[in-house]
């Protein structure tokens, strides 16, 4: 980092690479909180979390037990170790809304005051934040595996996958279904609408092809790329697309898929072969197939990339062993390997503007994640964290 320091002083490097380099320094070092704790709210696997995208405080989780929770961020209570604990604020409890497992969940992106949920119940909810009550519904009628709303906020339509061929796009103006799109003979399950064209949505099939879409033409698809999965002529050995992921520019999109294949793609010239084509190490060599595999549920991918990370592009990954991935968006580095959990990882999600990462899995629990440079321990954390360590030596083998 000095030689950097050196090399922006005397003009070699400019001020732009300088931050980079600066953000990106801070994003590896991203370790497990010291200071704040989320409680253990769920009683089985959880599968989707989202947090808001106007306040950037809200965060909502639901997956196995069918209950959604809520948590509020900034409401943290004091415990006898140094970590504050974040106990939910508000929940629906299970099985008063969804009857089967909840595969994903949204917030609106315009304001606060209503969210969405899919589930194996057929249906996609849509829920009013501050009652808490459902407001809508749609049904599918098969499991729905994945759903997006609008990333900008500027039209009223939900993409919902399920296990059918077909993309449908739920109208919340209407409350009907506004159109149906033949999207992937094997079923889809993953989706992301482009954050800077609101029209376009992009389709990861189990048939390892990844589609975009131009959602107001009657011809709508954009392209159709498959890059390692054209040479299979079988259609099961062919390999499913579990996540995808729109930079934040709208350039490019990245995927995921259940060979821990991870490719780059650009949008502008829709390219045949991917900018980036990477494969994410584990750090066990466990490869969870009721995770990542070809099926119902795909691991829920994020991007580190706001006015905290200075220019840096960085997106965490399940690995669906109980370890994240942090990839360099631009190169395919992997950065790091973030493990902590003691389950398989399913889902992530970025808290903008406070260089905060939440993970969670099949053990239940959320997990935070932030540089050791963004804690600062009270006098009081400081001692409970000394008294830790000094039970810890205690029980050691000498005494």
């Amino acid at each position: 980092m000095s030689g950097i320091v050196r090399n922006r002083a005397s003009g070699a490097v400019s001020a732009a690479a300088m931050q980079r380099a600066v953000s990106t320094k801070v994003l590896r070092s991203v370790a497990l909180a010291e200071t704040k704790r989320v409680s253990r709210a769920h009683t089985a696997p959880v599968h989707c979390m989202a947090i808001d995208k106007v306040e950037h405080r809200f965060l909502l989780s639901a997956g196995a037990d069918t209950s959604i929770q809520l948590f509020d961020l900034e409401a943290m209570q004091k415990t006898d170790t140094c970590a504050s604990q974040i106990e939910p604020a508000h929940h629906i409890p299970a099985e008063s809304g969804h009857t089967r497992l909840i595969s994903s969940i949204e917030w609106y992106a315009a304001d606060t005051g209503m969210f969405s949920t899919a589930s194996f119940d057929h249906t996609v909810r849509i829920w009013d934040a501050v009652e808490l009550t459902e407001a809508c519904q749609f049904d599918l009628g098969s499991r729905v595996n994945s759903h997006r709303m609008s990333a900008t906020g500027s039209h009223s339509l939900i993409a919902a996958a399920d296990e059918s061929p077909y993309i449908r796009l739920c109208d919340l103006a209407t409350g009907a279904f506004a159109q149906t799109v033949s999207a992937h003979a094997q079923g889809c399950a993953a989706l992301a609408w482009s954050p800077t064209d609101p029209y376009t949505l992009a389709t990861g099939g189990n048939d390892g092809c990844l589609k975009l879409w131009d959602i107001r033409r009657a011809d709508s698809q954009l392209c159709s790329l498959d890059a390692g999965n054209s040479l299979s002529t079988n259609p099961s050995k062919r390999v499913a697309i579990s996540s995808l992921l729109f930079t934040e520019d709208g350039s490019r999109v990245v995927s995921a898929r259940s060979d821990h294949r991870v490719q780059v793609w650009s949008v502008t010239n829709f390219a045949i072969e991917p900018l980036v084509d990477c494969h994410i190490s584990t750090k066990t060599g466990i490869r969870s197939s009721a995770f990542l595999s070809p099926g119902p549920v795909g691991a829920s991918m994020t991007s580190a990339v706001d006015g905290t990370t200075a220019g840096s592009e960085v997106m965490f990954v399940p690995n669906g062993n109980t370890t994240v991935a942090m990839v360099d968006i631009s190169s395919g580095q992997q950065m790091a390997l973030l493990d902590g959990h003691f389950a398989p990882t399913t889902c992530t999600a970025w808290r903008v503007g406070h260089l905060e990462l939440y993970t969670s899995g099949a053990d239940s629990e959320i997990i935070v994640w932030c540089p050791p440079a963004n804690e600062a321990l009270s006098d009081a954390q400081m001692e409970a964290r000394a008294d830790a360590w000094s039970d810890d030596d205690s029980d050691g083998p000498n005494n």
